[in-house]
């Protein structure tokens, strides 16, 4: 049960510490964003 616990936080260690981690938040971020816009403003949100 610890092993694959292990593994996905050694997994996001990674993606968070290279150098693409900003990029991966940014985009969520900017999903996020997104879909808020379109739940408050309805049609097609921001972009």
């Amino acid at each position: 049960m610890r092993k694959p616990v292990t593994i996905a936080a050694l997994i996001l260690t990674a993606v968070l510490m290279s150098g693409c981690g900003p990029i991966i938040v940014g985009a969520g971020g900017a999903v996020l964003a997104d879909k808020v816009a379109e739940d408050q403003q309805g049609g097609d949100g921001l972009f």
